[in-house]
Protein backbone atom coordinates (compact mmCIF):
# COMPACT_ATOMS: atom_id res chain seq x y z
CA UNK A 1 0.00 0.00 0.00
CA UNK A 2 1.35 3.28 -0.76
CA UNK A 3 0.16 6.90 0.53
CA UNK A 4 0.45 9.78 -1.36
CA UNK A 5 0.58 13.40 -0.08
CA UNK A 6 -0.53 16.56 -2.12
CA UNK A 7 1.90 19.21 -1.26
CA UNK A 8 0.61 21.61 -3.72
CA UNK A 9 -2.84 22.07 -2.29
CA UNK A 10 -3.62 25.46 -0.75
CA UNK A 11 -5.56 24.50 2.40
CA UNK A 12 -3.22 24.25 5.50
CA UNK A 13 -3.83 21.59 7.77
CA UNK A 14 -6.06 23.07 10.77
CA UNK A 15 -4.09 22.85 14.32
CA UNK A 16 -6.37 22.66 17.71
CA UNK A 17 -5.59 25.16 19.82
CA UNK A 18 -6.32 25.91 23.53
CA UNK A 19 -8.77 28.76 22.34
CA UNK A 20 -10.54 26.45 19.92
CA UNK A 21 -10.93 23.30 23.26
CA UNK A 22 -12.10 25.82 25.03
CA UNK A 23 -14.65 26.94 23.15
CA UNK A 24 -15.92 23.53 21.81
CA UNK A 25 -15.83 22.95 25.56
CA UNK A 26 -18.54 25.71 26.11
CA UNK A 27 -20.46 25.28 23.93
CA UNK A 28 -21.09 21.75 24.24
CA UNK A 29 -22.47 22.51 28.01
CA UNK A 30 -24.31 25.67 27.09
CA UNK A 31 -26.48 23.41 25.18
CA UNK A 32 -26.20 20.96 27.72
CA UNK A 33 -27.52 23.44 30.10
CA UNK A 34 -29.59 24.90 27.91
CA UNK A 35 -31.58 21.53 26.80
CA UNK A 36 -31.76 21.10 30.77
CA UNK A 37 -33.47 23.96 31.47
CA UNK A 38 -36.15 23.68 29.02
CA UNK A 39 -37.03 20.21 30.10
CA UNK A 40 -36.88 21.61 33.40
CA UNK A 41 -39.45 24.35 32.52
CA UNK A 42 -41.97 21.81 30.74
CA UNK A 43 -42.14 19.55 33.78
CA UNK A 44 -42.61 22.20 36.02
CA UNK A 45 -45.38 23.76 34.10
CA UNK A 46 -47.39 20.36 33.32
CA UNK A 47 -46.84 18.96 36.80
CA UNK A 48 -47.67 21.29 39.98
CA UNK A 49 -46.24 18.85 42.24
CA UNK A 50 -48.98 19.18 45.02
CA UNK A 51 -51.45 16.84 45.98
CA UNK A 52 -53.01 19.13 48.43
CA UNK A 53 -53.03 22.95 48.77
CA UNK A 54 -51.73 23.60 52.12
CA UNK A 55 -49.97 20.72 53.96
CA UNK A 56 -50.51 22.49 57.27
CA UNK A 57 -54.38 22.80 56.83
CA UNK A 58 -54.55 18.77 56.02
CA UNK A 59 -52.42 17.93 59.07
CA UNK A 60 -54.88 19.94 61.19
CA UNK A 61 -57.67 17.61 59.80
CA UNK A 62 -55.84 14.24 60.45
CA UNK A 63 -57.66 12.84 63.57
CA UNK A 64 -61.03 13.60 62.18
CA UNK A 65 -59.84 12.17 58.67
CA UNK A 66 -58.99 8.82 61.12
CA UNK A 67 -62.10 8.57 62.72
CA UNK A 68 -63.95 8.45 58.91
CA UNK A 69 -61.53 5.90 58.49
CA UNK A 70 -62.61 4.05 61.55
CA UNK A 71 -66.78 5.09 60.54
CA UNK A 72 -65.88 3.45 57.16
CA UNK A 73 -64.25 0.68 58.01
CA UNK A 74 -66.90 -0.33 60.34
CA UNK A 75 -69.92 0.05 57.68
CA UNK A 76 -68.48 -3.01 56.21
CA UNK A 77 -69.59 -1.85 52.79
CA UNK A 78 -68.71 -3.96 49.52
CA UNK A 79 -68.19 -1.05 46.87
CA UNK A 80 -67.27 -2.44 43.40
CA UNK A 81 -66.23 -0.03 41.21
CA UNK A 82 -65.53 -1.19 37.07
CA UNK A 83 -64.31 1.39 34.63
CA UNK A 84 -64.34 0.02 30.79
CA UNK A 85 -62.68 2.02 28.29
CA UNK A 86 -63.31 2.20 24.79
CA UNK A 87 -60.82 2.66 21.47
CA UNK A 88 -62.12 6.40 20.82
CA UNK A 89 -61.47 7.52 24.64
CA UNK A 90 -64.86 6.86 25.94
CA UNK A 91 -65.11 4.99 29.31
CA UNK A 92 -68.27 3.44 30.91
CA UNK A 93 -68.06 3.38 34.22
CA UNK A 94 -70.52 1.23 36.97
CA UNK A 95 -70.50 1.17 41.10
CA UNK A 96 -71.86 -1.42 42.57
CA UNK A 97 -72.74 -0.61 46.51
CA UNK A 98 -73.89 -3.46 49.16
CA UNK A 99 -74.12 -3.12 52.79
CA UNK A 100 -72.93 -5.13 55.07
CA UNK A 101 -75.86 -7.57 54.71
CA UNK A 102 -75.76 -7.73 50.98
CA UNK A 103 -78.29 -5.53 50.32
CA UNK A 104 -78.34 -2.69 47.96
CA UNK A 105 -77.10 0.61 48.80
CA UNK A 106 -79.67 3.33 47.28
CA UNK A 107 -80.55 6.72 47.21
CA UNK A 108 -77.03 7.99 47.77
CA UNK A 109 -74.68 10.20 45.97
CA UNK A 110 -71.97 8.61 44.36
CA UNK A 111 -69.33 10.51 42.56
CA UNK A 112 -66.29 9.38 40.66
CA UNK A 113 -63.12 10.95 40.11
CA UNK A 114 -60.80 10.91 37.49
CA UNK A 115 -57.70 12.36 37.64
CA UNK A 116 -54.09 11.86 35.68
CA UNK A 117 -50.88 11.44 37.83
CA UNK A 118 -48.69 14.12 35.95
CA UNK A 119 -51.25 16.45 34.52
CA UNK A 120 -54.16 18.05 35.66
CA UNK A 121 -55.58 19.53 32.61
CA UNK A 122 -57.47 16.26 31.68
CA UNK A 123 -59.25 15.57 35.41
CA UNK A 124 -63.06 15.00 35.13
CA UNK A 125 -64.96 14.58 38.62
CA UNK A 126 -68.55 12.65 37.64
CA UNK A 127 -71.44 12.29 39.12
CA UNK A 128 -73.06 8.99 38.90
CA UNK A 129 -76.96 8.32 38.10
CA UNK A 130 -78.42 5.15 39.81
CA UNK A 131 -79.82 2.87 36.63
CA UNK A 132 -81.23 -0.04 39.42
CA UNK A 133 -80.99 -0.47 43.07
CA UNK A 134 -77.16 -0.46 44.44
CA UNK A 135 -76.34 -0.01 40.97
CA UNK A 136 -74.40 3.39 39.95
CA UNK A 137 -73.36 4.09 35.74
CA UNK A 138 -72.18 7.29 34.20
CA UNK A 139 -69.93 7.43 30.70
CA UNK A 140 -67.33 10.05 30.09
CA UNK A 141 -64.95 11.05 27.19
CA UNK A 142 -61.74 11.96 27.00
CA UNK A 143 -60.19 9.23 28.62
CA UNK A 144 -57.13 8.75 27.47
CA UNK A 145 -54.37 5.77 27.80
CA UNK A 146 -51.73 5.72 30.83
CA UNK A 147 -52.60 5.93 34.38
CA UNK A 148 -55.40 7.15 36.04
CA UNK A 149 -56.10 7.36 39.69
CA UNK A 150 -59.43 7.20 40.43
CA UNK A 151 -61.77 8.32 43.80
CA UNK A 152 -65.02 7.00 44.23
CA UNK A 153 -67.12 8.61 47.04
CA UNK A 154 -70.67 7.90 48.37
CA UNK A 155 -72.15 10.83 50.05
CA UNK A 156 -75.19 10.70 52.00
CA UNK A 157 -78.59 12.64 50.27
CA UNK A 158 -78.96 14.83 53.47
CA UNK A 159 -75.39 15.57 53.91
CA UNK A 160 -73.77 16.16 50.55
CA UNK A 161 -70.62 17.57 52.33
CA UNK A 162 -69.13 14.67 53.88
CA UNK A 163 -68.61 11.38 51.82
CA UNK A 164 -69.75 8.34 53.99
CA UNK A 165 -67.20 6.11 51.90
CA UNK A 166 -64.07 6.80 49.97
CA UNK A 167 -61.55 4.64 47.89
CA UNK A 168 -58.97 5.41 46.36
CA UNK A 169 -57.16 3.37 43.33
CA UNK A 170 -55.04 3.47 40.73
CA UNK A 171 -55.62 2.13 36.99
CA UNK A 172 -53.75 1.75 33.96
CA UNK A 173 -55.47 1.80 30.22
CA UNK A 174 -53.39 0.10 27.70
CA UNK A 175 -53.90 1.78 23.68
Amino acid sequence: MTMTADHNSPRKPRQVTGRMVLFSLIAFFGVVASVNGVMVYVALDTFPGLEVDSSYKVSQRYNKQIAKAKAQAALNWNVDAAIERNGDGTAHIRVLAQDKNGAPITGEIVTVKLHRPTITAADQNLVLSERSSGEYVANAAGIGAGNWNVTVEIADRADKTLPVFRSKNKIFFAE
